[in-house]
């Protein structure tokens, strides 16, 4: 049964129909539009029919234009396809018409799930289309696809010293950032035995980072009391115990209000999310907005697969879950992770990236790996409760390196060893590192390795404080 004229373009979304436009006046675009458009976007039933019949051509291997697809839909189309090609201003911006229509697309499957939650009974009628909300703001657009010449067009003008220059996310922590090119969209991970000061690292950086990035902290396990805690007696330098205690002094609160404009200001959200998933995480995170979230720790997160697979299994689903996530939303991802606690009879053991607990999906997931620990007890330069090694475990984009810090564990601040003692400690470490490899190099002729005690980059062994 053919429609009027009138009911045709009636109901009609404007980015639909300029979609399909584009594809009607200049058929040399309908590979790329075919590629990077949902038929499930198309909200009108006309504009879906045009859409499928030009992909059924497609296929084919047919032409596809505006009379291939009026004669598979019918003369009763004829008039409809007119109107589209000529208020479709140009084919050019097809792609910015695409995602127009699949916001406006998302926007009516959401609201149409609000639909569903308002007319539920139980609790239990309310899991299906929570689940599918998650699902749905979670979830990637479509298939990128970059050919060599545009990816070689895009190297030579990102080259370009007029172009602008990349963004990189710091930590906040010169030394290390110096070496790193840590970029949204990437996965880090933190990993540290029990107790060693991740979360308060990860406070550190989340910190730093919110006075950029609009950042969500999702605590698994630590109460967002005490991270605020913790947050104030960092930026503010006040210690924990007094504020536990309620027991500040003028000081203190001196100090605190010195503070606070620029706390107030920073763009960042304690989240308490025991037992989310990775589905939830990603929902919460795209529904505010967050650009960097802080996950702390991963092996908290809720698996979403049934009990029967292994913990294993479980763990490597939720960190391909992130990770994809991560990728398609250009979200960066932080996970705090727990390491495999050491056996006692073995001794002491620097650990590395294949100590993280549960799960060698997270080694492999992630595009940068520090690791937290602390000293050997037998170093005679570092003290056990004092010092920390931060060490990248694993670096995609450059080196890796070794640091000693300083904690403070009263004022929760991680900081670079730099004093008179801490001089002492970088210089021992890097004669160290020399002496090892020297001794590597002797063993084995001819065999250009990186190992040794210290793997700093040349930039850090160059710009050591002494």
């Amino acid at each position: 049964m053919g429609m009027s004229h009138e009911d045709k373009l009636d109901h009609q979304l404007d980015a639909e129909r300029a979609v399909i436009g584009s594809m009607l006046i200049e058929p040399t675009i309908v590979r790329d539009v075919l590629s990077a458009v949902d038929a499930k976007d198309f909200l009108n039933p006309a504009n879906r029919l045009i859409f499928q019949t030009a992909r059924t051509l497609f296929r084919a291997g047919e032409p596809v234009d505006a009379i291939t697809i009026r004669d598979r839909v019918g003369a009763d189309y004829n008039g409809y396809m007119i109107d589209l090609m000529a208020i479709t201003p140009t084919s050019a911006n097809w792609r910015e018409y695409a995602a127009i229509m699949h916001q406006q697309a998302t926007l009516q499957r959401v609201k149409d799930l609000a639909v569903k939650l308002e007319a539920a009974v139980t609790l239990e009628d309310c899991r299906q289309p929570c689940a599918d909300l998650g699902q749905l703001l979670a979830d990637g657009r479509h298939v990128d696809t970059w050919t060599m010449r545009e990816m070689l067009d895009d190297f030579f003008k990102a080259q370009d010293p007029d172009a602008p220059a990349p963004e990189y996310v710091t930590c906040g922590i010169r030394e290390v950032d110096e070496g790193t090119f840590i970029e949204r969209g990437d996965v880090v991970m933190i990993g540290g035995y029990p107790s060693d000061g991740k979360t308060a690292l990860a406070l550190m950086m989340a910190y730093h980072m919110a006075g950029k990035y609009k950042v969500g902290f999702f605590s698994l396990e630590t109460g967002k009391r005490k991270v605020r805690d913790r947050m104030i007696a960092h930026v503010a330098q006040i210690n924990a115990r007094d504020i536990k205690l309620r027991g500040l002094s003028e000081e203190d609160w001196a100090a605190l209000a010195a503070k606070s404009a620029d706390m107030a200001q920073r763009d960042f959200t304690v989240l308490q999310a025991s037992g989310m998933t990775a589905t939830e995480i990603q929902a919460v995170s795209q529904a505010y907005g967050f650009q960097v979230i802080f996950i702390d720790y991963v092996q908290l997160v809720q698996p979403e697969l049934e009990r029967r697979a292994n913990r294993q299994e479980q763990m490597a689903a939720v960190s391909m879950a992130l990770h994809t996530f991560a990728q398609k939303s250009g979200t960066l991802v932080v996970e705090l992770a727990q390491l495999t606690r050491q056996e006692r009879s073995g001794g002491w053991r620097e650990p590395d990236m294949h100590d993280l607990k549960e799960s060698g999906q997270f080694e492999q997931d992630a595009d940068m790996i520090f690791l937290l620990f602390r000293p050997h007890p037998k170093d005679e330069d570092l003290d056990q409760e004092k010092n920390r090694i931060l060490k990248i475990a694993k670096n995609k984009e450059y080196k890796r390196g070794r640091w000693p810090l300083y904690f403070d564990g009263e004022k929760q601040t991680f900081s670079i060893a730099v004093d008179e003692a801490g001089n002492r400690v970088m210089r021992s470490m890097v004669n160290a590192g020399k002496q090892a490899k020297a001794k590597r190099r002797a063993e084995t002729p001819g065999q250009q390795t990186l190992g040794g005690i210290v793997e700093l980059p040349p930039s850090e062994a160059g710009n050591l404080p002494f």
